[in-house]
């Protein structure tokens, strides 16, 4: 071995030994250690919160139907999916996995709304409620639907079978295309 290459492996195993430290540093939960101690100039360290100490039991679920007017049918219930293809460069490059992270994230401010109590016009006035309604009308929309539209959440439990089925939140109807846009 040349004499250039043990203090190369050795930084390199240093860096890789203070990477992981610094990473579970920086996962602790946030009443273990305050916002404020974190380490705003690492900012490349992953944060991976969905695993421990509170990993994810739920799968959200955003449907929606429509009806051509009011007094009209409304149809089935269809899934807005959340889930991303993944691809085999996806480990590389997964554009297309935003938009699912993003209505999932969406979906989990108006839940976590709901379940602390908030009234519906508080739910109906959060960001994460009118970008769903937003995203459910651009898919109606591209499907040349008309008339009126409801989005739900609904969380499950997998674990729990039926019973761990729970609506989350019906919207109120909404339109599919305003005055204007006819």
């Amino acid at each position: 071995m040349r004499s250039w290459s043990k203090p190369i492996i050795s930084m390199v195993r240093a860096g890789v030994v203070a990477h992981l430290v610094l990473t579970v540093f920086e996962n602790l939960p946030d009443d273990k250690l305050p916002l404020k101690m974190r380490l705003p100039f690492f900012p490349g360290l992953p944060q991976w919160r969905f695993f421990a100490p509170n990993p994810g039991i739920e799968d959200l679920y955003v449907f929606y139907r429509s009806r051509s007017g009011a007094g009209q049918p409304w149809s089935s219930w269809e899934d807005l999916s959340i889930a991303n293809r993944a691809s085999p460069w996806a480990m590389i490059w997964n554009p297309g996995s935003r938009v699912p992270k993003a209505l999932f994230d969406m979906a989990s401010q108006v839940r976590t709304l709901a379940l602390s109590g908030a009234t519906l016009e508080w739910v109906k006035g959060s960001d994460g409620y009118t970008l769903i309604a937003d995203t459910v009308r651009t898919v109606c929309v591209k499907k040349g639907l008309t008339g009126q539209y409801q989005f739900m959440i609904l969380a499950a439990v997998p674990t729990e079978g039926r019973d761990g089925i729970k609506p989350i939140v019906v919207s109120s109807d909404l339109a599919v295309l305003t005055e204007g846009e006819v």
